[in-house]
């Protein structure tokens, strides 16, 4: 790759980008969150809604607002809203391959934690 011959690690951000949007991973992770503090809270699922996106504003994440107002854990959060089908996203052959192109490490980061 001419211009990239002095790079040697690569580093890629997994969610909607190296996979489209389209896919909509996230709206599968959107109703799972609702159901995570439904049950947390023992609310209905509109308002566990109504509650999740309040802590999203307040807080940044639904996950920091969930530890400072109910003390849990992240993992019990995160291997819940993560716990998707991931079938919608399609083989993507030419971004396998120009993946596989280019020279040195390559390196994924996610917010998920499968």
């Amino acid at each position: 790759m001419r211009g990239f011959g002095h790079v040697d690690t690569w580093v890629f951000d997994l969610d909607n980008t190296l996979y489209p949007a389209s896919c909509r991973l996230f709206d599968q992770i959107d109703v799972k969150m609702g159901e995570f503090v439904s049950r947390l809270l023992n609310v209905e699922y509109t308002e566990a809604k109504r509650r999740q996106k309040e802590m999203f504003y307040k807080y940044g994440t639904t996950l920091r607002g969930l530890m400072t107002e109910h003390g849990i854990t992240p993992d019990d959060f995160l291997d819940y809203v993560h716990d998707i089908d991931h079938s919608p996203v399609p083989p993507n052959t030419a971004l396998d391959e120009a993946l596989h192109a280019l020279p040195g490490r390559k390196l994924i980061f996610t917010n998920g934690t499968v």
